[in-house]
């Protein structure tokens, strides 16, 4: 009773609350506040002068010019103040390392495979999700940041220093991440942060990190590799649904399925029900997201590269939000002018651009939100979004990155992201001007209706005259720094990609062509190309009124060249080293659209090329044809129509005889072991095809396995091996393996003792695409010959000639001259070694390698005998269009001369005032490091004669 008397006597809530708490506790704050007097920015673009909002018990009570205080509130004088909706953070990762090991990663001894394994058995060659060996560590879709969450105080005052109220707290390592918890930045207890506990699931399709760069520890060791885990994981999922399912059904008649509760955690993503942050590492692997994304109707948000300059197109077609870092990459101090002219120039551009990527992805309609993420400090976030809109961001559209678009991206529009009754009362208070405004700065934020004052900052003494002009001199000086970085657009990307002539109608008069065809080669010859596709070659014509005309004098014309090996436009690694048998990874998934040696190789007469897996074991992946279409999407090079291919590979690469003993942690390591491990495979491949007949038939569901899928297609002819071999034993044994699977070989790939066994390749019907005159260069090719092409054709095999080479392959057809020099055979048969007996050996004859009424007008224009060293490559034309072009190549040279040196010039300017050593390092590692499609190098990655450039690669 007294009790009563003494609150109604007090008469507040509050007060009451402040005596029932215990002795020696602090009073509890007031619960309602007015915030009275400030410029209030409710939404992008909506303000309000000398404004009052309203707070009541951690809720935003009212908001207007004519709102007056309540009675019981405390009241708060914001005059000259700015107040936003509190700022979020999209993309928050507190963890110190982004590389975890686990326990097992290095996959199970050799002595504990599985030889006899079945198809969906587990076994090592298999990609199943969590818990299969080799995965462990890369899929945790289970891991939830909410049981994490526990960050540091310094961390959150860093982030509420900046004005952020909320963030949504990500996992940092491995491939399916797991699940993000959106929270509260106001205490790093979860029970009082957690806002909304699952946001997102995480997926980040980059190469894997490693403790020894020369070898990955554990599939997937590619990026190929990480794509194919994504994909198995998620038809998991799937295939676990649907069988509980049908055992629900059939509880009497089957097995009992496992249960993972990983593949479970995942099964809203597959719904639509959780979407899923995608975090690739190059602009290329953007597009990669936004496919598996539709291939299994997932909800797609993506972390921005920085990269996105390089292919907006990309960009435009990629229907899903963009968070956004601000993270540039700084121009470091370089002793010497030697040192700035060697920085090639896309390392230059990817500098240059950068602060432009937010607005690029603005103008091509893409909803944004920025974030911290990849900032060493948090404190540049502002100063580089002040750059970003000097190169042409909206200031309406950076407060809608940090309010309406983040909050709408994570789900909780409904509580925070604009100023307005109901929402939580999270503010961003601003004084001495808006956001963005040089003096500008955070005074407090608000979270949950508490306020956080920003750090005390030393208020220094009024500055004298002279001091004052040198501070506006200096500002004056820095302005034009912004404006030195100029925006990239659309056209400025590709301003130096893409064909130069794109005529309806074609027609080349008064020149030998070589037809590669029945007509052989023709002199005095015309050519009629129209919409693309040959329509006559044959004696002199007059050129049709409206064709481009092509007269040269002495000009020779051959059918675009084609290598049938190659690993030139491979991105993320060529080789998947890490399991014996990788079928299920797809060379398709990481084609290289924007490598450099795409030009350089249509500067030698190249139109296509069979991009294929590395030779690190018995079973590769999947190759990808293509044709040099310069400036296209990596789906635009792909060869439409090509007969998928495969990868095999024998000899000392597989048996990991040059490997060194820490890098021998698979089987097989005998050259015995191969074909026994071949038969392995298929036999559980066939396993796999009878099990998926019974399905069909009314049987248990069948889980979709990646590797034996491919390899099932291979048995039923629908799938072409590519098999690396170099001794004649191997070759023979491995033929009689297939034959016995009643599989025919597409080719033999190097084949150096195929000379020896030309009959018996005959016989089988497998091409042979050969080195020309690589010999010795380790032991198992000391009987190497450069003979060899001439000698296997003259025995009746089908044989191309192949660079493995990104330099050999801009000189193809001196290539194919060996083979008129090495065995005497005749010059229009050399020639067809690269192109029409490619063209036969990858099953695109009907298409291309010869000058034919009806194939694709892909043709190349000599100075002279295409087989002379002294002759060059004039023009070299894909699907009718022209693509390389001698004159235009030396203008464009000049051009990216040109750009190069301006470029230099603005870093130099730059660097003058650059920072300290220490800093000085830090601003090199991000200035010099180089993007995913910029890795690749030159040298053959195929025969092993560097093995950890061919990991790195």
């Amino acid at each position: 009773m007294r009790l009563f008397l003494v609150l109604v006597t007090l008469g507040t809530s509050v007060l009451a609350q402040d005596i029932l708490r215990p002795p020696g506790h602090r009073p509890l704050e007031s619960s309602v506040h007015a915030l009275v007097g400030a410029r209030v920015v409710t939404s992008p673009g909506k303000e309000l002068e000398k404004a009052t909002i309203v707070l009541r018990d951690g809720r935003i009570e009212a908001v207007g010019a004519d709102v007056q205080a309540p009675a019981d509130a405390r009241v708060h004088d914001m005059a000259g103040m700015t107040i936003y909706a509190g700022f979020i953070d999209a993309h928050v990762s507190f963890a110190k390392s982004t590389a975890r090991k686990v326990e097992g990663d290095e996959g199970p001894p050799i002595d504990a495979l599985d030889l006899t394994a079945g198809a969906g058995s587990g076994f090592l060659g298999t990609t199943s999700a969590a818990g299969e060996p080799g995965t462990k560590s890369v899929v945790t879709p289970e891991h939830r940041m909410a049981r994490e969450y526990a960050p540091e105080k310094k961390a959150l005052d860093a982030l509420r220093t900046e004005g952020f109220t909320a963030a949504n707290i990500v996992p940092s390592a491995g491939v399916i991440r797991g699940i993000s918890t959106f929270v509260a930045l106001n205490s790093s207890d979860p029970d009082v942060a957690i806002i909304k506990p699952e946001t997102f699931q995480h997926i980040a399709i980059d190469t894997p990190k490693s403790g020894d760069d020369s070898k990955p520890e554990a599939y997937p060791g590619s990026l190929m590799g990480v794509v194919s885990v994504i994909r198995q994981t998620l038809l998991d999922t799937q295939f676990q649904a649907t069988d509980h399912a049908h055992f629900a059904q059939h509880p009497n008649d089957r097995q009992r399925p496992p249960f993972k509760t990983s593949l479970d955690v995942l099964l809203p993503v597959t719904k639509k029900a959780m979407p899923v942050l995608f975090e690739p590492a190059s602009a290329l692997m953007v597009d990669r997201s936004i496919r598996i994304a539709r291939e299994f109707g997932l909800q797609p948000v993506i972390l921005a590269t920085g990269q996105e300059w390089r292919r907006p197109d990309l960009v435009r077609e990629a229907e899903a939000p963009f968070i956004v870092p601000v993270d540039y990459p700084e121009v470091p101090k370089l002793p010497e002018d030697e040192d700035w002219a060697a920085t090639p120039l896309d390392q230059l551009r990817v500098w240059d651009h950068a602060p432009g990527n937010a607005s690029l992805l603005r103008r091509e309609g893409r909803e944004i939100a920025l974030t911290t993420h990849g900032l060493g400090k948090r404190a540049s976030f502002r100063p580089n979004i002040r750059l970003a809109i000097a190169r042409g961001l909206s200031e309406n559209d950076a407060i809608a990155a940090l309010t309406t678009s983040p909050a709408k991206i994570c789900g909780v529009a409904e509580q925070l992201g604009t100023i307005e009754k109901g929402k939580l009362a999270h503010l961003t208070i601003f004084e001495k001007g808006r956001a963005f405004d040089e003096e500008s700065r955070v005074n407090q934020v608000w979270i949950d209706g508490r306020q956080f004052l920003a750090p005390m900052r030393d208020d220094k003494k009024p500055a004298k005259k002279d001091e004052e002009d040198d501070k506006e001199k200096k500002d004056e000086k820095d302005k034009p720094k912004l404006k030195l970085r100029h925006q990239l657009t659309a056209s400025e990307a590709q301003k130096d990609r893409g064909p130069l002539l794109t005529p309806k109608s074609v027609f080349i008069k008064s020149a030998t062509i070589w037809t590669c065809g029945p007509q052989g080669k023709i002199e005095s010859a015309s050519l009629l190309i129209t919409e693309g596709k040959v329509k006559v070659v044959g004696p002199n014509q007059e050129a049709p009124a409206d064709a481009h005309v092509i007269d040269l004098p002495g000009i020779h014309v051959t059918p675009g060249l084609i290598d049938c090996h190659s690993h030139s436009m491979i991105m993320g690694g060529v080789n998947e080293g890490t399991l014996p048998s990788t079928a299920m990874v797809r060379v398709a998934d990481v084609i290289n659209s924007e490598a450099e040696t795409i030009h350089q190789q249509l500067a030698g007469g190249l139109t296509t090329a069979n991009q294929l897996h590395g030779s690190a074991n018995p079973i590769g992946g999947q190759n990808c044809v293509i044709k040099l279409r310069e400036g296209e999407s990596p789906e635009g090079l792909k060869f439409a129509g090509a007969i998928e291919g495969i990868k095999f590979a024998l000899g000392e690469n597989v048996k990991q005889a040059n490997w060194g003993d820490a890098f021998k942690s698979r089987f097989p390591q005998s050259r015995m072991g191969v074909p026994a491990f071949h038969t392995n495979r298929f036999t559980a491949a066939q396993h796999y095809m009878a099990a998926l007949e019974k399905a069909r038939n009314g049987g248990p569901p069948v889980r979709r396995d990646l590797e034996l899928e491919a390899i099932a297609e291979i048995i039923r002819g629908e799938r072409l091996i590519h098999c690396h071999s170099y001794r004649q034993d191997e070759i023979l044994a491995f033929l009689r393996v297939m034959e016995g699977f009643k599989v025919r070989v597409g080719t033999l790939q190097h084949i150096l003792e195929g000379y020896k066994v030309a009959d018996e390749i005959a016989k089988h019907g497998a091409g042979a695409s050969a080195f020309s005159d690589w010999w010795a260069y380790k032991f198992e090719v000391i009987d190497a010959i450069p003979h060899a092409g001439s000698i296997m054709r003259e025995r009746g095999v089908l044989v191309s000639f192949n660079s493995d080479s990104s330099d050999h392959a801009r000189r193809l057809n001196l290539e194919a001259a060996k083979a008129v020099k090495y065995g005497g055979t005749s010059e229009e048969e050399a020639l067809k070694f690269v192109t029409i007996n490619p063209a036969k050996q990858l099953r695109i004859d009907k298409q291309v390698g010869s000058l034919e009424a009806g194939k694709d007008a892909d043709f190349v224009i000599w100075s002279g005998h295409p087989l002379s060293t002294s002759s060059m490559c004039l023009q070299t034309w894909i699907d009718g269009k022209q693509y390389f072009e001698r004159d235009a190549a030396h203008r464009r040279a000049e051009s990216r001369k040109t750009e190069h040196l301006a470029l230099v010039e603005k870093a130099k300017t730059l660097a003058s005032d650059a920072k300290a050593s220490s800093d000085d390092d830090k601003a090199k590692g991000k200035f010099f490091f180089r993007t995913l499609e910029q890795r690749q190098g030159h040298m053959c990655v195929d025969c092993c004669m560097d093995r950890e450039m061919s990991w790195k690669n």
